[in-house]
């Protein structure tokens, strides 16, 4: 299983593609093409408000204007030192436990090497070091990054981030993630179809409702940017919005035009203004764009709810809960989006793909417990650093603790900003026992849900395929689709389905 859509704060970037930036005059202008970054670096840029520009220019996400080359360096600097911090309390926490390395340590430690220390990889991986040795190199290693950003810190900082955050208080992010006002209008209008076409479904209605203000839904800013590898969507916590990749729109852009028009549309939707010019002009565009990712969009408006029903996003936007990627948050927004799916099966089967989104619905039917040890692998893989259990954030943040309790005070100033940091911690490892516990509580009332639905998730499944089989263009997928249909009838019991898929076969 591909995680296609996944929840993206800071993204884990390898070292070796961070070189350290080489002096700037203060006003050199920056150049992203002639600076260095690649993909991965655009791809976490973009993820903190940053627009890099085809002519090479980098928009400031603050003042939404050319940065210098001096500021766009400080931040592919912060991403290198952030990505080397996410590697090495991974690694540490591995080596806190005291137990062997799994072969899956092993193999995560060959993707994290690129971030961590020079040696330190291949100190771990080597069955004749010292371990004391290696884990006082990967505490040493830890101790340096961790003081790059307190250094960064002032004291009036540390203040803000130990005040307790409410329900409306956003943190230190982005305040508007659109760069122009066309860019506003094309957001604004995916955005009502989005609430129109997930609104006509029942469960989509539940989807929306969560997201109410004054009783109407408020769905987040929706923009359209280049998204990295196989990325199609992600809720970007430092913007509050929802991003979708730009080839993505594009493909269904394209897909609704008629077959004889659509290279020469590709081809004139090349640029990004182009593709907002055509959106804003052609709102059948819009709702192509909007039907062909529902399903996605369903997933990332659960991960909007859990950043507006919890506070820790706000507080790892402020520093104080590590940058990850919680594994349980993306457990609930993946089981949305399926019971959405499911949803739309049976009561509207013609509006469903025949795509990942399905494959993955299909593979939670089967069984929900393998279809979740899958789908978090999957996640881990592609975010080895940033993918982790509550539980274990909740051990980096009682780590982060325990460092700042040890820390050494020279003056009277250092003993305030250790306070407020130790409140800061403490408050923030405490949020992270309550989403803990509340997930398990919102858990234990979805999956029954999901088991005890087995017999009308095959009918409904049962009857899509029947119908696939009655359309399909080409005998072989006939054959397929009634295959598929004749086993999830069976496999319901419903003898009026059987008796269907069984004419349905009879027929030449």
């Amino acid at each position: 299983m591909k995680p296609l859509i996944l929840l993206v704060g800071m993204l884990a970037l390898p070292s070796a593609a961070l070189a350290a930036p080489a002096p700037a005059a203060p006003t050199a202008q920056a150049d992203w093409r002639r600076d260095g970054v690649d993909d991965r670096v655009k791809a976490a840029l973009t993820s903190q408000g940053w627009r890099l520009e085809d002519d090479g220019r980098a928009l400031d996400p603050k003042t939404k204007a050319p940065a210098t080359k001096a500021v766009l360096d400080k931040a592919v600097l912060d991403l290198r030192q952030g990505a080397q911090r996410a590697a090495l309390e991974t690694v540490n926490l591995m080596l806190a436990s005291g137990k062997p390395l799994t072969p899956e340590d092993k193999r995560k430690i060959e993707v994290l090497s690129a971030d961590l220390p020079p040696g330190l990889a291949a100190a771990m991986l080597d069955p004749r070091s010292d371990m004391n040795q290696v884990k006082r190199m990967a505490e040493a290693g830890l101790a340096r990054v961790a003081s790059y950003f307190d250094g960064g810190r002032t004291l009036a900082d540390r203040e803000a981030a130990a005040r307790p955050v409410s329900a409306g208080t956003p943190g230190p992010r982005v305040d508007l993630p659109y760069y122009t006002s066309q860019e506003k209008s094309v957001g604004e209008k995916i955005r009502a179809s989005a609430a129109a076409e997930i609104g006509r479904d029942p469960f989509g209605k539940t989807v929306l409702s969560r997201l109410d203000a004054n009783g109407k839904p408020d769905l987040p800013p929706i923009v359209i940017e280049d998204q990295n590898g196989s990325v199609v969507a992600q809720y970007d916590i430092r913007r509050r919005a929802i991003v979708l990749d730009r080839e993505g729109v594009l493909a269904s852009v394209v897909g609704a035009a008629p077959p004889r028009q659509a290279l020469a549309l590709r081809a004139s939707l090349s640029t990004r203004a182009a593709l907002m010019a055509y959106l804003e002009a052609h709102p059948e565009a819009v709702t192509a764009v909007v039907k062909d990712n529902d399903v996605v969009l369903v997933h990332e408006l659960t991960h909007a709810w859990q950043d507006r029903r919890d506070p820790v996003f706000r507080e790892m936007a402020r520093g104080n809960i590590p940058d990850v990627q919680p594994l349980e948050y993306e457990e609930e927004a993946y089981k949305t989006k399926n019971l959405y799916l499911r949803s739309k099966l049976k009561n509207d089967p013609a509006s469903v793909k025949m795509n990942d989104d399905f494959t993955d619905y299909t593979l939670m039917t089967n069984g929900l417990k393998t279809w979740k040890d899958a789908m978090f692998d999957a996640i881990k893989d592609a975010a080895p650093s940033r993918a982790v259990t509550i539980q274990s954030a909740r051990d980096i943040e009682s780590a982060r603790l325990e460092r700042v309790r040890g820390r050494a005070v020279a003056t009277s100033a250092d003993q305030q900003a250790k306070a407020y940091d130790l409140q800061a911690l403490t408050r923030g490892g405490r949020q992270l026992a309550d989403l803990e516990a509340a997930h398990t509580k919102r858990m234990a009332s979805i999956d029954p849900e999901i088991q005890n639905a087995t017999a009308a998730s095959d009918k409904d499944l049962g009857s899509y395929y029947l119908v696939q089989a009655l359309t399909a263009a080409r005998a072989p997928d006939r054959a397929t689709y009634l295959d598929r249909a004749d086993a999830y009838a069976k496999a319901s019991g419903n003898k009026a389905l059987i008796e269907e898929v069984l004419k349905a076969k009879e027929r030449k």
